[in-house]
């Protein structure tokens, strides 16, 4: 019957409504179904789509498919129709055994949605088994004397089915001798046997074949047969024969295990059992031959079963015993010979005794180093070593005596070369192949002052200031000495000499350990330019040496000495006479001045100080600023004193600026009549001679500006690109760190690990200038990684020898030994040799006897040596032995070797004929090596010892005359005649004693009967075995000898029990204890005697379970017992005595096992619905779990946890069937994948637990729009840009990932004006570079501001969007235009004659359209066309346009002038404009009062002070700028987090300003000023007053790479001191433009 879980009760075919029944368990919500076992291919199980409430057609669609645990193939699903059928052979033996239950578990799993199910199919069980007998014969041997009803157990079948089919019923052919006997136990298993009915006679039935049939209770019937055949045994008369008495076999030691030794062969007359042979060694064989061989009880063959070792034993004897079956038993006995071959299997062994360690680098040749002992266990060519030695030089072997060797020096030693050697012995015997040892001596070489110290140069330079501290630091010289310790401690000390009239000590000092050079007192430059001594080092060996190093200490000027002013106004006041009518211009006199210093504190500058209660009027004079020339500036009028004094400051460039002070009277004369060469002489030349002397000057000054620049920017490339190209990006260079005085001169150079990195390219070394006032903190390079660097602790004396021209050489000097020494050294050496290795004849031997009490005299050892007892302990004489070192000793007194302990013989040396011992005597003071060798003597100790003391030996009462039985003899442990040994038995009229000799003249003993025995008459007997060795005096051993009679066998062994019952843990340890059994025999002796076994019927894997003890009857466990692979055991046991004929009893032991939690739970995870999507429903299943466990009850009992506890959780579907199910949210953004842990625990105590492991990734949803980082960008282009240009780059990111995460850019259109933003810009889709589609002006358009969108690729796409402000940048694309009237043509204007100096005539007004520098506009006087070189009259203003007269107007000028003024703006390139003043010249008849106040007089002397004030002004702001651009380029690159790295890239502030001068614009680039000492500081930057509003934000400040850059960036380099002044070596900052850009950082 089907019950569905839907619709009406459906009528399938009667036959598979007979066979399939299936089962809808409502309340577990499971299918269940059968199906017999064997059922064909395509055997219909069930409508299993159509019972879970699927229709056939959505089957494909929801990916229905099945998964079992055990094999997926046995049962299969027609997806066509959702009908479950067999595919495979079922068999339900091989599924489940011999279980009650068997079924198939199936999981059934369809997708959209996913849904879980659980099928189980039983499998019935079908009589498709026969019963089977383990084998298809079963023998049985029966003695013929066998009484009737003795039962004999016989093995039953076994029925693979079970229930009613598994029932087996037992028939026995028919027969008059035996029936059946069949027992039924608890278990409902049956016990079956053989019950005799009748005596057999083997001479009338030898052999009787009979037929066990067994039928099972199945349908139909099945059955099963098994032969037995019986063999009848007669009465055993006869004993086993050997061929030979004694066997000889030769064996190599490195026989394998199991090879084959001999075969021994008996034979019996007997027949059946009797005849048949047992071998077995003898009871008197001990175990170490045991655990060598093993003989084959059937074959008679000896295999080897241990490791033969020549060198532990010789040769083996083996007594062999042959037993027949018969009852009683008959034995005979034979002996083997094992006589073991040698051969090279023993490698030799070395042991190295070290002596002169550490060597001394100038120890003579053959010093010994260490003794050298082999050995080799082998013997003959096997045990011959020869010594050789790794590396050949510089030791050598020499022998000393057999396997003795000295390990000596052979040629020279050098420590500075070697300092150590790894010495290799190795010995290497003579076998085939041969075999080899190494040992290896590790010898130090002591050092010997050899080496003077090294300078790294011969000579140094050292800068050092004036004026300095007394005792301040000025250098440190360092020498290096290749010896070691002592031998390499420098001293320096000053090589004394006169400087002058004073001693060189008085001037400086040196350190003695440190090398510390200080000046004691100020230098004076001035006195002491430069100071020369020298420096010695010396060593702390013995003899110590040294060397010398020369210093050169050139002396730096400071400011110590004020200007001194030359005659003749040195000596007083200078006058002078001047007329009045001198025009500007005209120079009056010279002040001159000299000073003692140099460099910049030498430059004087002069300076016109404001006389006292100057009432604000100018002054008509000045004075040259570094020509100090006096000059007037201004025509002179009646106004001026005729008597002018004047006070000129003359100062020089130090710091701080030292001044002295000139006064110059001057006179002015009036003149009756003007001379007319005046003007030409003073009035005219005298200005235009002081104007081109100073410009003289400033150009000169530029000049020097613009070579330093360029010799500076040729520096810094140079450094820059100099460094290893091998090293990475920011590896550890050597720039050098350039310091000056505050004059400029280069004081100091110091090598730091400061480097300067750049993210775009290999490292690059720049050159960085740094005050002389280094703070005393400054870290000086490492010895071993720099060369010699010095710093004072003020930081004001600095040298590096990398600066120095001329490079010392650097001079090692070794120590020689002297001649006479060296011949001492040789003759000590011969003489050592000589007495150290006499080879061969140099040895002693005594000898002495075993067992000699202690202070027995040996020998005079000292005296044979040739040694004086007074000598033995300055010399260090000492005894070495190999043995024990305590046997022997020496006194030291008078030299005499004595017995210090027991000498046992045969304890040292065993049986072996020769037993010495060997000394090797040692002496120092010369080295010296003795060998001595002491003869152990034997004597007469031991007695003869027999194994055991008492030996019992049982004799059947039946034994036949002359039966033979091996005994073991005595041994002896001394050699020769003190081993030789006679036997002698005790009387008896039963025994006698046979003695055997062998060709190896050992002794065979065997006991022999002589007469029948009787045991009702004699039960037992006592005979005495006495051995009697052959020294003086005799020793004697005996040993008893018990024999017992036996008599013959008629009762067999019984139980108590038939069936024993046990329970055991399948926890039990082996050896455990099941049960003790108890078998008892009414025979008296050996029949009596009982032993137990397991029956042949019992199954190899019981066997591997259980063993039972022969002789107690205890069976114990041997094997692991596991209750889930068997639950109980069957054990047959035979209980059989030693009669003859043997009788046997038999028993059951059933065995049941306990279960325990022994099995830990097994899981097993599927994975269904991976990877997971961050927006799956909750409830959504990732996996299935199935749990298990092999044990049974609540030990079997799983539950199951989950790791971590969310987002997932685990739902039971089935019993031991989880689903791991989405409990909460997920978000691939917080976490993209989930290690789950499943953790099941069983029920057991203590409880057992597995896990498992499920790596859940969740897969990205797009839920995450596209971010910029900034919500604006702003960005500067210059105008007329290329069409196409690239003038930003925007970049957006998506949290999301793949294809959701993958951005593309758009512009967001709008209009510009009139047209379009796309026909301004463009945006690239991937990239998101911004492009300019045409050249931009800025006169049309300053601001361009627009959307840029950013979208994901995801579904539905996601995005946001970013502004971009572009400013355009202004250039120079419009010239100057003129204002009217000049505009509109030529501009006229009328001039009087008497107009002065100074005088504006006009004013030429023009604009330009652009901005900053391209819109400043500048004016220039063109020379008329045809001039003839003479001076214009007129002058125009740089920057404001106006016209004036340069000068008084004369007759000789033109009445008309014409003036062209060229108009140019400031823009790269300059743009011009044109305009024309026509000027005319009108006379007066009266010039006015005023005009020479308000125009002459401003006339010359404005102009000439107008273009130097323009100059100056330019200089200083030239220097200015340069300044700042230098502290702001090494702020910025600096400038940096302060968590990176010293060479981390940093974020440089980006900084942009109008165009009329401010910073317009920095590119960000990753060039850094690394410090190695601590992380960088930014110190100072500076900007210009018109910096416009910045970014508000660190985004806001991005700018575009570096071919978006506008204009050039350039890079100024000054030197700066501590003091601010500084020295420009930078190129004409004239030629600076408004939109060059800077980039600086500066490192403190």
């Amino acid at each position: 019957m089907v019950f569905p879980r839907s619709g009406g009760l459906r009528a399938p075919p009667l036959l598979l409504s007979f066979l399939l029944p299936a089962i809808w368990e409502v309340g577990s919500g499971q299918l269940r179904y059968s199906v017999p076992e064997e059922a064909q291919h395509g055997t219909f199980v069930g409508r299993i789509a159509q019972d879970l409430g699927l229709e056939p057609a959505e089957l494909v669609p929801r990916l229905f498919r099945v998964a079992s645990r055990e094999r997926g193939d046995l049962l299969e699903v027609n997806l066509q129709n959702g009908i479950l059928f067999v595919n495979s052979r079922l068999d339900r033996e091989e599924l489940c055994g011999r279980s009650a239950e068997c079924s198939l578990h199936l999981e059934v799993i369809v997708d959209r949605p996913l849904q879980v199910f659980h099928v189980e199919v039983e499998i019935k069980d079908i009589n498709d088994n026969p019963p089977v007998f383990r084998h298809g014969q079963q023998r049985i041997f029966i003695p013929e004397n066998r009484q009737v009803d003795s039962r004999f157990p016989i093995e039953g079948a076994e029925d693979a089915d079970i229930g009613a089919n598994a029932l087996l019923t037992y028939t026995l052919s028919p027969t008059d001798f035996f029936s059946l006997d069949i027992r039924a136990s608890d278990e409902l298993s049956k016990s079956l046997s053989l019950e005799l009915r009748k005596s057999l006679d083997r001479e009338e039935t030898p052999e009787l074949h009979l037929f066990l049939t067994a039928t099972d209770g199945g349908k139909p019937e099945l059955e099963g047969s098994v032969q037995l055949l019986i063999t009848v045994l007669d009465v055993n008369d006869n004993a086993p024969v050997f061929d030979q008495d004694v066997y000889r076999v030769h064996l190599l030691e490195t026989a394998a295990n199991g090879t084959s030794v001999t075969r021994l062969n008996a034979s019996d007359a007997d027949e059946g059992v009797n005849g048949e042979v047992a071998f077995s060694f003898g009871s008197d064989v001990p175990p170490n031959i045991q655990e060598k061989f093993k003989i084959d009880s059937s074959s008679g063959e000896i295999r080897v079963i241990g490791h033969l070792d020549y060198e532990e034993k010789k040769s083996y004897e083996i007594h062999v015993k042959a037993v027949d079956k018969g009852s009683p038993p008959m034995s005979n006995h034979c002996k083997v010979l094992v006589k073991v071959l040698d051969v090279n299997d023993n490698a030799p062994e070395l042991a190295i005794t070290s002596l002169s360690l550490p060597i001394r680098e100038d120890a003579p040749l053959g010093t010994v180093i260490a003794l050298v002992m082999v050995s080799d266990r082998d013997s003959g060519v096997n045990g011959q070593v020869t010594c050789s030695l790794t590396p050949k030089e510089p030791f050598k072997l020499v022998s000393t005596f057999r396997n003795h060797y000295s390990l000596v020096l052979d040629s020279a030693l050098d420590r500075e070369t070697v300092s150590a050697y790894q010495v290799v012995v190795t010995a290497r015997d003579g076998g085939s192949p041969p075999l080899w040892a190494t040992a290896s001596v590790s010898v130090e070489v002591a050092d010997v002052n050899d080496n003077a110290p090294a300078f790294a140069q011969a000579e140094y330079t050292v800068f050092v200031k004036e004026n300095n501290a007394p005792g301040s630091h000025i250098f440190t010289v360092r020498a290096r000495d290749a010896d070691a310790q002592e031998n390499a401690r420098v001293s320096y000390a000053l090589v004394e000499r006169r400087v002058g009239e004073r001693a060189l000590s008085s001037y400086v000092s040196v350190h003695a350990e440190s090398g510390k050079v200080h000046a004691l007192q100020p230098l004076d430059r001035e006195e002491l330019e430069l100071l020369r001594f020298q420096v010695s080092a010396r060593d702390a060996g013995v003899p110590a040496l040294g060397s010398n190093v020369t210093l050169q200490v050139f002396v730096l000027d400071e400011n110590d000495n004020a200007p001194a002013l030359l005659a003749p106004a040195g000596g007083g006041a200078l006058s002078e006479a001047l007329w009045r009518s001198a025009g500007a211009g005209h120079v009056v006199t010279k002040v001159r001045a000299v000073d003692a210093d140099s460099g910049y504190n030498a430059w004087l500058s002069y300076e016109l100080q404001p006389p006292a209660g100057a009432d604000g009027t100018r002054s008509p004079f000045r004075v040259g600023l570094y020509s100090g020339e006096i000059s007037i500036t201004r025509a002179l009028d009646e106004a001026d004193a005729p008597r002018q004094r004047l006070l000129v400051l003359v100062k020089d460039h130090g710091e701080p600026a030292l001044t002295a002070t000139a006064t110059v009277l001057v006179s002015l004369v009036d003149s009756g009549q003007e001379p007319k060469t005046s003007r030409v002489s003073l009035g005219v030349v005298g200005p235009e001679a002081s104007l081109v002397d100073v410009n003289v000057y400033l150009i000169v000054a530029i000049c020097a500006v613009s070579s330093l620049l360029v010799l500076t920017l040729v520096l810094y490339v140079a450094l820059r690109c100099w460094g290893s190209p091998t090293q990475g990006a920011c590896a550890p260079g050597k720039p050098v760190l350039v310091c000056s005085s505050a004059v400029g001169s280069w004081s100091y150079s110091q090598q730091r690990r400061q480097r300067v990195c750049s993210g775009e390219g290999p490292p690059k070394t720049d050159l960085m200038a740094f005050s002389p006032g280094l703070s005393p903190s400054v870290n000086l390079p490492e010895r071993g990684d720099h060369p010699e660097v010095n710093l004072d602790p003020s930081g004001n004396v600095l040298t590096r020898d990398s600066y120095m021209n001329n490079w010392g050489t650097i001079t090692r000097t070794k120590q020689k030994m002297r001649p006479d020494l060296e011949v001492r050294e040789c003759l000590l050496l011969s003489l050592l040799l000589l007495a150290a290795w006499e080879v061969g004849s140099g040895q002693l031997r005594y000898s002495v006897p075993e067992e000699a009490p202690h202070g027995t005299f040996v020998g005079r050892i000292a005296q044979d040596l040739g040694l004086e007892p007074a000598e033995l302990v300055p010399r260090l004489f000492r005894v070495a032995s190999r043995e024990r070192g305590d046997l022997l000793e020496v006194n030291l007194q008078n030299g005499i070797l004595f017995v210090n302990s027991r000498l046992d013989r045969e304890e040292l040396c065993g049986r072996s004929a020769e037993c010495s011992l060997h000394l090797e005597v040692i002496v120092d003071r010369p080295l010296q090596v003795f060998h001595v060798e002491v003869e152990v003597r034997d004597v007469n100790d031991n007695p003869p010892v027999f194994p055991v003391t008492v030996k019992t030996l049982r004799f059947p009462e039946s034994k036949l005359l002359d039966s033979r039985v091996p005994l073991e003899g005595a041994s002896d442990a001394d050699i020769g005649v003190n081993a030789l040994l006679s036997y002698k038995l005790s009387p008896s009229e039963f025994f006698f004693l046979d003695i055997q000799t062998n060709d190896e003249l050992s002794q065979s003993l065997f006991l022999v009967l002589g007469k029948s025995l009787d045991r009702e008459e004699s039960a037992e007997l006592n005979l005495l075995l006495v051995a009697t060795d052959g020294g003086k005096p005799e020793l004697t051993g005996t040993v008893q000898i018990i024999i017992n009679v036996l008599d013959v066998n008629d009762n067999e062994p019984t139980f108590p029990q038939s069936i024993y019952k046990v329970q055991l843990f399948e926890n039990i340890a082996n050896g455990t204890l099941v049960i003790k059994l108890n078998a008892s025999d009414e025979d008296e002796g050996s029949n009596r005697e009982v032993v137990y076994s397991f029956s042949s019927d019992v199954s190899s894997p019981v066997l591997k379970k259980f063993n039972i003890d022969p002789i107690t009857g205890e069976i114990r466990t041997k094997g692991k017992l596991d209750y889930e692979d068997t639950k109980a055991y069957e054990l047959q046991v035979i209980a059989s005595d030693k009669g003859t004929p043997q009788m046997s009893g038999h028993c059951k032991v059933s065995v049941k096992l306990v279960d325990i939690n022994d099995n830990t739970p097994e899981v097993s995870v599927t994975s269904l619905s991976l990877p997971v999507q961050e927006n799956a429903p909750l409830g959504t299943v990732i996996a299935l779990i199935t749990v298990s466990d092999r044990d049974s009850g609540v030990n079997g009992q799983v539950t199951c946890s989950l790791t971590p506890k969310e987002p997932f959780r685990l739902v039971s579907t089935f019993r031991n069937h989880y689903s791991l199910v989405l409990d909460s949210a997920l978000d691939r953004e917080t976490v993209s994948a989930y290690q789950v842990v499943v953790t099941a625990r069983d029920g057991g105590s203590p409880p057992l637990w597995a896990t498992a492991s499920v790596s859940v990734e969740v897969a990205d949803v797009n839920d995450n729009a596209p971010a910029f980082a900034q919500a604006e960008y702003t960005v500067f282009v210059k105008e007329n840009n290329a069409p196409g240009s690239h003038i930003f780059t925007v970049r957006a990111r998506d949290a999301d990932a793949q294809e959701n995460a993958r951005v593309s850019y758009a512009l967001v259109e709008r209009r510009v004006g009139e047209r379009a933003l796309s026909s301004y810009v463009s945006v690239h889709a991937e990239s998101g570079k911004v492009h300019a589609l045409q050249p931009l002006d800025r006169e049309e358009l300053e601001l361009l501001r627009f959307q840029v969108s950013a979208r994901d690729a995801g579904v539905p796409a996601l995005g946001s969007n970013v502004t971009l402000q572009v400013f355009v940048l202004d250039e120079n694309d419009n010239a100057p235009a003129l204002l009217a009237p000049a505009g509109g043509g030529a501009l006229s204007e009328a001039l009087w004659r008497s107009a002065g100096a100074g005088h504006v005539v006009t004013k030429v007004r023009a604009v330009d359209a652009d901005s900053g520098y391209n819109a400043w506009l500048s004016y220039e006087l063109q020379p008329p066309a045809g001039a003839d070189g003479a001076r214009s009259p007129f002058r125009v203003g740089l920057y404001t346009g106006e016209i004036s007269t340069t000068r008084v107007l004369d007759e000789a000028d033109a009445p008309r002038q014409r003036l062209l003024v060229l108009v140019k703006d400031h823009g790269e390139p300059a743009l011009t404009a044109t305009a024309t003043v026509l000027v005319s010249l009108v006379d007066s008849g009266q010039e006015p009062k005023t005009s020479r106040v308000s125009l002459g007089v401003v006339g010359p002397e404005a102009s000439l002070v107008d273009v130097n004030v323009y100059l100056i002004v330019a200089i200083c702001a030239v220097s200015s700028l340069l300044v700042l651009t230098l502290v702001l380029y090494v702020a910025l690159r600096c400038w940096g987090s302060p968590t990176q790295g010293a060479c981390a890239p940093g974020k440089p502030v980006l900084v942009c300003s109008s165009a009329v001068g401010s910073w317009s614009y920095s590119q960000q680039r990753r060039q850094r000023v690394c410090s190695g000492e601590g992380p960088p500081k930014t110190d100072l930057m500076a900007f210009s007053p018109s910096l416009p509003q910045g970014p508000n934000s660190a985004e806001e400040r991005q700018q575009p790479s570096d071919s978006d850059y506008i204009g050039k960036i350039r890079t100024y380099t000054m030197i700066y001191t501590n003091n601010f002044h500084y020295a420009i070596i930078a190129s004409a900052i004239l030629q600076l433009r408004p939109m060059d850009h800077f980039h600086i950082e500066i490192c403190f």
